[in-house]
This record gives structure tokens, sequence and C-alpha cells, in this order.
């Protein structure tokens, strides 16, 4: 007698813990409307902002509070992501803004809003374009203006 004999009926109608094996996990395993799950990740494409067809921005929310905490957008249409936008306290404001300000596919402006009122506190360039940040201006009262601006 063979290993397999298709004569014996398959017992695989229930396992060893009398459950079905055509019972639905969907309801008890699905994260599907757990918004309080650290799991979540929401990926959104936004609208072609050129109108040349190619979507240029992505949004991801990380924590499905239904606001985008990272936008990164393809503004000049190259290809490559030149702008990122980040708002981690979900007021609406980015704390973070990273920049290609020369279109050579690097981030070389990172600006930053450390006191959340929506006005960047600082700001860090590479403005020679050798790969190091070498300027740096901070805004220390919040009123929108530079008040020092060093060059290294």
């Amino acid at each position: 007698m063979s290993e397999y004999d298709p004569t014996v009926e398959d017992d695989f109608a229930a396992d060893d813990y009398g459950t079905d094996a055509t019972e639905d996990y969907a309801a008890e395993d699905s994260y599907t409307g757990d918004a309080s799950s650290d799991d979540v990740y929401t990926l959104t494409v936004d609208t072609d902002l050129d109108g040349d067809g190619v979507n240029e921005s992505v949004s991801s929310d990380y924590d499905g509070d239904g606001y985008e905490e990272t936008v990164e957008s393809d503004y000049d249409g190259d290809g490559w992501i030149d702008t990122v936008a980040s708002d981690n306290d979900g007021d609406g404001y980015a704390e973070t803004l990273l920049v290609d300000t020369d279109g050579d596919t690097y981030l070389d402006t990172y600006a930053t809003d450390t006191d959340g009122d929506g006005y960047v506190d600082s700001v860090e360039s590479d403005t020679d374009g050798d790969g190091f940040l070498d300027t740096y201006a901070t805004d220390a009262d919040g009123d929108g203006t530079f008040e020092s601006v060093e060059t290294v």
C-alpha cells in the first residue's frame, strides 16, 4: 500500500482544535478600520499639479488620523523628489521642509519650525552645491524675519 491512498477519505474538514477549515477569519484578524493600531500606513497619490498627466506628489499618513504627516513632491518633473514636507503633530503646518533648490537631485535646504507656530525658525542650506550645509539662518523671535545668517 502506498502513502497516498485515494480510497481513504481525508479528515481536513476540521483540525485538532475543532475549527472548521471553511471558517471566515476576516472579522477577528483584519486591521480594517483600526485607526488606533500602530500598523496603520496610508499612501495617497495627490493630484496632477502641472496638468501633464503625471502625479507629482505622494502623501503619507502614518498614524491613520486622516492628516498627512509627509508629502513628497516632484515639482520640476525630472523624476526626482525635490520637496519633502513633514507635519508630525498633525496641526496642518509642516515642521520640516526639505528642498532641492539647485535642481541637482539632492535635497539641499532644510527649513525647520521648532516651536510649531507655522513660521520657519531655522534654515540650513548648501548654497555652493558641494554636498555640505554652509548657510544657517535663524529667526529666534518667530516673526518671520531671520535675525542671523551665518555662512560657514
